[in-house]
Order: C-alpha cells, then sequence, then structure tokens
C-alpha cells in the first residue's frame, strides 16, 4: 500500500501553487505508479484505491453522496457511484450491497442479484443483502430461495433490533401466502411468483467498516 506520505506528498503537490517542502514529492506519480506496484494491483495485491492512493474519508464521501443520491430516486446516478467505488474497492461488500439495492430499485433483477452473491461472500452476516436478495428472489417467482433468504436475515437478528428484520418479517409473509396460494393450486412447478411490498429495496449509509478504511 501507498505510504502515508506518499498520500500526503500527492495531495500536496496537486494543489496549485503548494510550495515544495521536505513532505512533498515532485515525483509522486512515478512513486503511486512504480511497476512493482502495479504488479502487485495485478496480482491482485493491491485494489485500485490503494494503487491511486485514494483515502478512507475520500471513499466514505463519494459513499454519502452515493446513498443521498439513492434515496432522491437519482438511480442512474447512485449506480455510476457505486459502481466506481466497487471497483476501486472490491473487498467493501458495502458498495456491492448499495449497487444492488439501486439495481433493485431500477427493476435490474438479474444485475441486482449478481451485486448481491458477491457481497453476501464478502460478508455473509450483512442483513440487508439477504433480505434484498429475498425481494430479488420474491420478484423472479423463486418463492423458496427468497424464504430462505428472510429466515437467514431474521437468524442474524433475532432481537429485531436492524429495522430491516421487520422489512425480512413481512416478505416473508408475502412469500408464505404465495407458496400456500400454490398448494391450493396444485401448482407441480412450486409457488408462483408473489408481489413484493411496495417499497423502496433496503439501503443504508456507509457502515462503519466503510467508514474506517485507511491506507496503510
Amino acid at each position: 500500500m501507498a505510504k502515508e506520505s506518499e498520500v500526503e506528498s500527492k495531495d500536496a503537490a496537486a494543489k496549485p501553487g503548494a510550495k515544495a517542502d521536505s513532505k512533498v514529492t515532485p515525483n509522486w506519480e512515478q512513486v503511486l505508479y512504480a511497476p512493482e506496484r502495479v504488479q502487485k494491483w495485478v496480482k491482485g495485491d493491491l485494489t485500485l484505491q490503494e494503487l491511486h492512493a485514494i483515502t478512507g474519508p475520500e471513499m466514505l464521501e463519494m459513499a454519502i453522496i452515493g446513498f443521498q443520491m439513492y434515496e432522491t430516486g437519482k438511480y442512474a446516478e447512485a449506480r455510476t457511484i457505486f459502481e466506481g467505488l466497487a471497483s476501486l474497492d472490491p473487498k467493501e461488500s458495502y458498495y456491492l450491497t448499495a449497487l444492488g439495492a439501486v439495481h433493485l430499485a431500477q427493476e435490474n433483477l438479474r444485475d441486482a442479484e449478481r451485486a448481491f452473491d458477491s457481497a453476501i461472500k464478502l460478508n455473509p452476516k450483512e442483513i440487508a443483502s439477504y433480505v434484498n436478495r429475498g425481494e430479488v428472489f420474491l420478484r423472479q417467482g423463486k418463492v423458496m430461495e427468497a424464504a430462505q433468504d428472510f429466515k437467514k436475515a431474521v437468524d442474524l437478528d433475532p432481537t429485531g433490533k436492524d429495522p430491516l428484520v421487520h422489512r425480512a418479517r413481512v416478505l416473508a409473509a408475502a412469500a408464505l401466502e404465495a407458496i400456500r396460494g400454490a398448494s391450493s393450486a396444485n401448482d407441480p412447478k412450486g409457488a408462483k411468483k408473489a408481489a413484493a411490498p411496495a417499497a423502496k429495496p433496503a439501503a443504508k449509509p456507509a457502515p462503519a467498516a466503510a467508514k474506517s478504511t485507511k491506507k496503510k
């Protein structure tokens, strides 16, 4: 990873009229993009964020803007931001969960499912990913898979402290109703597609994991 002094040097050098001193490295670009660092990025030892020496606070600021865009219905802008963040740091599950929520809001169900799948692989204890993926399954008519995700969300927070657990229970009820309806209709292929409650997909501001991201 880029050293803190390297990051400071990059920031200082980028400012117009910045005076040269002992902390400023005039050739910061050569330092950041030295062949050995680029090779580490190619091998996966460095994220794109680390290669560009983008700090944790800078990433958090972008995530906050993306969340605000999502909240105000500016999905195209939010999608661009979270796609960029996920590319910069593919190890942070929050960016993928947020990107999946944007795709779900836009009814891009396949893209949403892929984003939540990736997020869950990175962080199998994030409730929002299961709730949202369960809703994707529900809209696709995969009611049993949806019910499993909602159950997982509830199991992760049996006391219901997280407000998303209430949404999981509401959606689970919709899934159960669909299963019962399919059984009464003798549907040989299983439950029919269930209508999810009309509500924006679950999304949260940047979590502590993303907020505490720092360059070493």
